[in-house]
């Protein structure tokens, strides 16, 4: 243990516990089946024909290979083609639906394949503990846990083939159907993926959803204002909503017929056509209210905004946004993706941001964003509260405590928050450092580390603790600096960069005494510590953590404490000192428990009976490995888990064989789940009881 602000290694999920009293009975357990993924954003209403399109969908999943590209241009429907077919097949595929917005064509940097895979290995429960941020081993990952089943993957808006290589399912029953406005031809080479184009609707289909949408019948006029839409659904949906009655229809004509600016971002002429003064006749027709809201979500850094976030950056409370919101979406300006959150289209957002440009000021724009990024701060302030309530936070300014807080009810809603919240974290991170917004920049990563540590977010992880220490020494702040440059460290520690991670540590270290700072000094102490034992430098390790400890004794650091003395004790066994392990082990164990730390807690037990069993008392090492795997269970640290039910098998061959049987048989699930070399291990043992 040890990285940043005096926590390291990896877990998952993060809870609070009293002490664990009384005998401890470990048998097999049956753990509920996971839910099964349902990922899918709501249907379009008003679907209309696209039934060769369909049917070739049909195909590829019934005789074909799976995979599919429907390709075309910006707003002719290519998602809304992809989403309701999926939902008219659910049946088909039992086990599941995956989505991901890859964001092709985002303003923001197309996603990259780890993130898109750690959220699917997510989603399918999946063990990820030594493979994140390995591209190649996440997808091996990923498609072991699709083996057997029948998935659907839906992969919006891909920019290459690069993108989605990674996500392919190895398996023949799932099947994965990717948009883009690319071909992407390669894959169709490579992989034998079926092309669907996508063109705009022919007229009839193109009358028939204009006049769904508007409740005008079919004239001349409806005819013309289709061809100036292009037959374009998007196109279509704004105009059918500004067209209610006869003379909105003549009046919308005139206005394509008289506009020759285009949207720069087009890059066709199909593209460009109608497209800026539909966007311009549905935005001049909005109230104030709607108008101002529709340019000010411009400025959100992410692919998709909750209502919270918009009314942080909207500046109105969560009704009222929500009122807005809603609005915007039966003026077709925005999608709702799910009950409680919304996006733009590509193109719609563009125009946006044309116009939040042009109708706000600077000192507007800025004053919104930093609005957005401190609500996002308290959000996160109260995620590391709740998850390690004793570790050092991050100081809140007066304005950032009137911002109104998620009420997050326990753990796993906070927990929650953050897999639904971490794109739009990151990329406002990157926002705050581009406008200047140091504070900002460097608070929210350091508020969230403990939530990246518990997640893997490896690359999330170092990136945003890159951002954080360019944005403390921007500010001149020594102090968030030493923070951030632990954070940085522990960043790099835990994908195994020990060198890196040591001259970030020894940074920090130099820092706090030349602030004065005692704890950051024994903070940066103690990481230095955990990176000489993982380098094999023992002696020195356990020298640097007995200082480490003194100086955290006589600061009254609880948590502190337990880190260190479980820490000499992982140094003593690995000095082959077991009755020394021990002693630091029983020592540790009622201060974390005073903590309430229940993953040190969990460590320290684990650690108790590897002592023990150095020191071939089976019957306490059972105990010991007994209680540890009921805290990895309450944590859903599968990892410590499956190491935890191992030792415990083996402690038990003798004296419980049938105890011990089921013991190691669940082990071997979880590390086959892991892909961990242990599993062999375990399999040799279960062949004793053959």
């Amino acid at each position: 243990m040890g990285t940043e602000n005096d926590f390291s290694g990896e877990a998952q999920f993060v809870v609070q516990a009293g002490v664990i009293k009384g005998d401890i009975h470990v048998g097999p357990q049956v753990s509920a089946p996971p839910p099964v993924p349902r990922q899918l954003p709501r249907p379009a209403t008003h679907f209309t024909n696209r039934v060769a399109e369909i049917e070739r969908l049909d195909a590829v999943v019934r005789e074909g290979s799976g995979l599919a590209v429907v390709s075309g241009q910006a707003g002719v429907g290519k998602s809304a083609l992809v989403v309701w077919w999926a939902h008219q097949s659910m049946e088909s595929f039992p086990d599941g639906q995956l989505y991901v917005d890859l964001r092709g064509f985002h303003s923001r940097p197309p996603q990259r394949p780890e993130e898109a895979l750690h959220s699917f290995l997510l989603a399918l429960n999946a063990p990820m503990d030594g493979v994140q941020d390995h591209v190649d081993a996440m997808s091996a990952l990923y498609r072991s846990a699709l083996h057997g089943k029948r998935v659907l993957i839906v992969a919006d808006n891909a920019r290459n083939v690069q993108q989605l290589m990674p996500l392919l399912p190895g398996t023949p029953g799932c099947s994965l159907i990717a948009t883009s406005r690319n071909d992407l031809d390669a894959l169709q080479v490579t992989e034998g993926a079926e092309s669907v184009s996508l063109r705009p609707l022919r007229q009839r289909d193109a009358i028939v959803l204009f006049s769904r949408l508007s409740t005008q019948s079919e004239t001349q006029q409806v005819t013309e204002l289709i061809s100036q839409c292009g037959s374009l659904p998007l196109t279509l949906r704004i105009a059918a909503q500004q067209s209610r009655e006869p003379g909105d229809i003549e009046a919308l004509i005139q206005e394509l017929s008289s506009t020759t600016d285009r949207l720069s971002a087009m890059s066709s002429p199909d593209e460009e056509m109608g497209m800026r003064p539909v966007l311009s006749w549905s935005y001049d027709g909005l109230t104030p209210a709607k108008a101002r809201a529709f340019r000010l979500l411009a400025l959100h850094a992410g692919p998709d905004c909750s209502v919270d976030s918009a009314a942080a950056l909207i500046g109105t409370s969560s009704r009222e946004a929500m009122h807005l919101l809603r609005a915007l979406k039966s003026d077709n300006l925005l999608e709702e993706v799910s009950s409680r959150r919304f996006r733009f289209h590509d193109l719609v957002r563009d125009y946006a941001q044309e116009r939040v440009l042009a109708d706000e000021s600077e000192t507007e724009r800025d004053a919104a964003v930093l609005r957005e990024l401190r609500y996002y701060l308290r959000c996160c302030d109260r995620v590391d509260r709740l998850l390690a309530p004793q570790r050092r936070h991050v100081p809140l300014e007066d304005e950032d405590l009137q911002t109104p807080e998620f009420d997050f009810s326990d753990h796993a809603a906070a927990l929650a928050w953050c897999d639904a919240e971490i794109v739009n974290l990151a990329a406002g991170v990157e926002q705050a450092a581009e406008r200047g917004m140091h504070e900002m920049a460097w608070k929210i990563p350091v508020a969230l580390i403990y939530y990246l540590v518990v997640r893997h977010h490896h690359v999330y992880r170092h990136d945003l603790s890159v951002i954080a220490v360019r944005a403390a020494r921007a500010s001149g702040n020594s102090w968030a600096q030493t923070w951030a440059l632990i954070c940085l460290g522990g960043a790099a520690g835990a994908v195994g960069q020990h060198v890196e991670a040591t001259e970030h540590f020894t940074a920090a270290l130099e820092l706090s005494r030349e602030i004065g700072d005692r704890e950051w000094e024994t903070i940066a102490l103690g990481n230095l510590a955990w990176t000489l034992r993982l380098a094999g430098r023992y002696e020195e390790a356990y020298t640097q953590r007995e200082q480490a400890l003194r100086l955290q004794h006589a600061e009254g650091d609880q948590r502190g404490q337990a880190i260190s003395l479980n820490e000499l004790g992982t140094i003593s066994l690995a000095l082959d000192r077991p009755e020394q392990a021990r002693e630091h082990c029983l020592a540790a164990l009622p201060v974390a428990r005073e903590a309430g730390d229940l993953l040190i807690e969990a460590e320290i037990l684990h650690q108790l009976g590897d002592a023990s069993s150095r020191l071939r008392d089976l019957e306490a090492a059972a105990d010991w490995y007994g209680q540890a795997v009921l805290l990895r269970r309450r944590t859903d640290d599968r990892p410590g888990l499956a190491h935890s039910l191992l030792e415990l098998g083996r402690a038990r061959i003798r004296s419980h064989r049938a105890e011990a049987r089921a013991t190691l048989t669940e082990a071997l699930r979880l590390l086959e789940l892991l892909e961990d070399p242990l599993a062999s291990e375990v399999r040799e043992l279960l062949r004793h009881f053959e």
